[in-house]
């Protein structure tokens, strides 16, 4: 009993330390991936993403990436099972959505590069968080005071003359 409740807490750490999630690599340039592969994207690394499949692994360094999409949303529904199975009727309502995710970014080369990967729908928004909070140039600037202010962040916005606004 004693050795149980040590090696629980244990197990548990080693599954969410295990910070993956299951995708599939749609397409890019990244010679060493094929098409519509299942793949495994890792991001235990603070510097970089990790995308492994079972013969190879990409890094995408955080501080290369320029480019971070979000695509349209795809529902996915499982094959139906007859009505008379009572206990497979859940199974009809639950549909899984996922995302398309577009990452370009320039490999140690110095090469462009994109991938495209389809994951599940609220990783695909927590992965664009993570990628804009560790980049700065992916991050969106528009902030909703520029419609309103003439600061110095719009001021090519802005027509003619006038004076900006500063602390």
């Amino acid at each position: 009993m004693r050795f149980l409740i040590p090696l629980t807490i244990l197990t548990g750490g080693l599954l969410l330390a295990a910070d993956s999630e299951t995708v599939t690599y749609i397409g890019g340039t990244v010679a060493d991936l094929a098409p519509n592969s299942g793949a495994s994207l890792y991001l235990t690394n603070p510097q970089a993403m990790e995308l492994r499949t079972p013969l190879h692994t990409v890094q995408v360094p955080y501080d290369q990436i320029s480019k971070a999409e979000l695509g349209a949303v795809t529902a996915h529904s499982q094959e139906p099972e007859a009505l008379y199975k009572v206990w497979a009727l859940h199974k009809r309502f639950i549909k899984s959505e996922t995302r398309q995710m577009t990452v370009a970014f320039k490999n140690d080369n110095g090469q462009d590069q994109t991938i495209t990967i389809e994951l599940p729908k609220p990783a695909a928004s927590s992965l664009l968080a993570k990628i804009q909070g560790h980049n700065g140039t992916v991050a969106d600037n528009s902030w909703w005071g520029d419609d309103y202010w003439k600061t110095t962040r719009n001021q090519d916005k802005w027509g003619g003359a006038g004076t900006v606004a500063r602390k």
